[in-house]
């Protein structure tokens, strides 16, 4: 039971560890690519190409539509979803928890990441993408709330689905030519940052007697109880011939 108990608490201590370094990498990435375009680098180099080859003027309304579509009413799809399924594992609180953490990374990216680094595109503030923002930050949120209480193939599947949706909107941001990749680039790792950071916090914070049903982990600590003693075959009675006999009394 000790020997359990300690390997849950290890893994616990793991993750955490895990969320905080890529938390500090994903931020430090944020803050130098931040740093290079507000220096005016990068906007017209590599991507002028990519920026060509996506947003010719045939398909600028398809990648636009798609954009949209991807956006908003996905996000909304997913939260339904996720809170649904939080309702039914018992783990409301967590989901919660992390679509908190996924709106913060929104309001920095709007309200504090565009107006200091001032990087515009046609006229318009753009660097971090709003949408794909809003995507990643959902993705990584959903998938850490449930990362808990999913098995390893179902955890693989959900990260597969969440890489596919943040990759569509930044291709369709970039083809809509309402965006740059680099404006992509900086939502996705100031999302992965925060969250993670957020994530780490969280766990750490959590009571340790929600684990299980009342916090919906599926990771369980050990009973504090005493195991069961194994059953034993009943003895056989003693034979009258197994009486104490009396004491000898010598003449």
């Amino acid at each position: 039971m000790t020997h359990r108990r300690m390997d849950c608490i290890d893994l616990g201590r793991v993750q955490r560890r895990t969320l905080t370094i890529i938390a500090m990498v994903s931020l430090l990435s944020f803050v130098l690519l931040a740093a290079d375009l507000a220096e005016g680098h990068g906007v017209y180099g590599f991507e002028g190409s990519l920026l060509r080859s996506l947003g010719s003027p045939t398909s600028v309304d398809s990648w636009a539509e798609a954009a949209e579509l991807l956006a908003a009413p996905a996000i909304i799809g997913v939260l339904i979803i996720a809170f649904a399924f939080g309702v039914w594992r018992r783990s409301v609180t967590r989901v919660a928890a992390y679509t908190g953490f996924a709106a913060v990374v929104f309001l920095v990216s709007e309200h504090v990441a565009k107006p200091l680094v001032h990087e515009t595109y046609k006229g318009t503030l753009t660097f971090p993408s709003g949408n794909v923002t809003a995507v990643c930050a959902t993705a990584v949120a959903m998938w850490l709330a449930y990362y808990p209480l999913l098995g390893r193939r179902a955890r693989s599947v959900m990260l597969l689905l969440g890489a596919a949706w943040v990759l569509l909107i930044s291709v369709a941001v970039v083809g809509a030519h309402w965006h740059t990749p680099f404006d992509a680039l900086g939502s996705v790792v100031l999302s992965l940052g925060i969250i993670a950071a957020g994530g780490a916090l969280f766990e750490r914070l959590r009571p340790r007697s929600t684990t299980g049903r009342n916090g919906g982990d599926a990771l369980r600590l050990a009973s504090s109880e005493a195991p069961h003693p194994m059953p034993q075959a009943p003895r056989p009675a003693r034979p009258a011939t197994w009486m104490r006999r009396p004491a000898r009394v010598s003449p």
